[in-house]
């Protein structure tokens, strides 16, 4: 069974806790509330992966429909991608994760994490060789190549912070490539090695690749791994209706915490999985209400690593309703 992080949320207030109090609605903060949706249709972009079930499990359960919402979920191709067309107007939501928020934040994009809806499952996120290489370890690729989705994103940062962990000096080449090209990229050794998640992990141990690096250890053991993000404008021009979402994803996330089998059952309507996957799958942490000390320690890790400033102000990437 995996570690439950449960707390019920109690209504749209409850989910505050992080930034009472904070400053004015345009530097972020809490956005005051009167119980009054400004709008009720949204546009919420996500990738269909585990770590963002809460999503289409509350689209499911009807959970936005409890909270007057009518959410339309739009694919994406990445946390950026999605972030991108949240500044534009386009997306109303999209998933991301607090390093990729911290760092749009850091970087002047006017983007606040709403939603923190997962943790990072232990050994969720790892790196394969081929079954025969020489690597056995993390210090063996030390100027490797390993393929990875994205650079500056959970792969590459996570492996940073467990070789800083283990003191470790190891500096590899990180090479872009789609996850579905990585398993053939390091059995045609294309690449070293290749970073991967969940079901691509899976799909790697049954065609033979072997693992050498386990990224949830160490300091990313339950590293809370994804959000939900909106724009400021959205936030400032919708608090009751942000305030809203946020209350149905964590209830879903609760729900989802207490029902792990139907989780299981359900998960391949969702994402590519084939039910005998989704049954041994290893499941994020999903959260029931915003866990500030959680959130705070990712955004620590990019500290360390020089990713973001020193001085930036955690409370400056997220929102969270107050009432007015």
């Amino acid at each position: 069974m995996k570690t439950t992080r449960k707390a019920v949320l109690a209504g749209a207030a409850g989910a505050a806790l992080l930034l009472a109090g904070c400053g004015s609605d345009s530097e972020g903060g809490a956005g005051a509330t009167d119980g009054s949706l400004e709008k009720s249709e949204l546009t919420v972009g996500s990738l269909p992966l585990a770590d963002y079930a809460a999503l289409y499990w509350a689209d499911e359960k009807g959970f936005f429909e409890d909270e007057g919402l009518d959410v339309t979920i739009e694919p994406v191709q990445g946390g950026p991608a999605g972030v991108q067309k949240v500044v534009s107007g386009e997306l109303d939501f999209t998933n991301s994760t607090p390093f990729g928020t911290a760092m749009a934040v850091d970087s002047g994009l006017p983007i606040r994490s709403v939603v923190l809806t997962s943790a990072l499952a232990d050994n969720g996120i790892g790196i394969f060789v081929p079954k025969n290489s020489p690597i056995k370890d993390m210090e063996d690729l030390d100027g490797k190549s390993i393929g990875i989705n994205t650079t500056k994103n959970m792969g590459d940062i996570t492996f940073n912070a467990l070789a800083e962990d283990k003191g470790i000096d190891v500096s590899p080449k990180w090479v872009e490539v789609p996850f579905p090209e990585m398993i053939s990229g390091v059995k045609a050794k294309s690449i070293d090695a290749g970073y991967m998640p969940e079901p691509f992990m899976s799909a790697a141990r049954e065609g033979g690749l072997r693992q050498v690096v386990d990224n949830t250890e160490g300091p990313n053991k339950g590293l809370a791994g994804s959000t939900y993000v909106s724009s400021q404008k959205f936030l400032d021009d919708n608090p009751d209706t942000a305030a809203a979402f946020a209350t149905a994803m964590y209830k879903a996330g609760g729900d989802l915490e207490e029902n792990e089998d139907e989780l299981r059952a359900w998960l391949p309507s969702i994402a590519q999985l084939d039910k005998d996957l989704a049954k041994k799958l290893p499941l994020p942490t999903y959260y029931s209400e915003m866990d500030d000390e959680a959130y705070g320690e990712a955004i620590d890790i990019l500290k360390e690593q020089e990713l973001v400033k020193s001085d930036l102000d955690v409370e400056t990437t997220v929102w969270a309703p107050k009432e007015s």
